[in-house]
């Protein structure tokens, strides 16, 4: 027992047990992804930013401002207000704060559109210097969808033919309150 021992730290064990490790290892293809250029594939299921959605034919948004994923929501990450009254609802602005969204999916869940107003896109990536740049508006959102890489193909919304500002003229301005004397 006493000799093993002593031979052991002699032939320094540890050491050569440890090499024989890295060297099992160093032939082996690296697991390491160089991140600008490669990106990690998530899974199909994967729960990233959520994102608002459109009929892809009309532009037309799909939220009909029910307030349903604002309920839902755990930890109050999603602030809608609302427009109209009846079937002439929608959200009039729509703001969630990234920074407390716990990427749960109740939201997503309690939407009663077919198809899914709010949905979790595969983007993970969480750019922001501020925390202010994390509470992402309605329009932001709508932009998160369309990046989105599930759906490949011609948008016929977008900045570039401008149907974001003639969808906003068409929608009825909100009249001022009248302050009462």
């Amino acid at each position: 027992m006493e000799i093993s021992r002593t031979l052991k730290r002699f032939f320094l064990w540890d050491i050569v047990c440890g090499m024989r490790l890295t060297f099992q290892h160093m032939f082996k293809k690296p697991v390491t992804l160089q991140y600008p250029t490669e990106r990690w594939e998530a899974p199909e299921r994967f729960r990233g930013f959520l994102g608002l959605t459109r009929d892809f034919k009309t532009g037309e948004e799909n939220c009909i401002g029910c307030l349903n994923c604002e309920k839902a929501c755990p930890v109050d990450c999603i602030t809608i207000v609302t427009a109209g009254k009846g079937r002439g609802m929608y959200a009039k602005e729509f703001y969630i704060d990234y920074m407390r969204c716990m990427y749960c999916g109740l939201c997503n869940e309690a939407c009663p559109t077919t198809p899914k107003s709010i949905v979790h896109t595969h983007q993970y990536e969480t750019p922001g210097f501020f925390r202010d740049d994390l509470v992402y508006g309605k329009e932001r959102l709508y932009d998160v969808w369309e990046k989105e890489v599930n759906y490949r193909g011609p948008r016929p919304w977008g900045k570039f033919f401008e149907l974001r500002t003639a969808e906003a003229a068409r929608r009825p301005k909100a009249e001022p309150a009248v302050a009462k004397e």
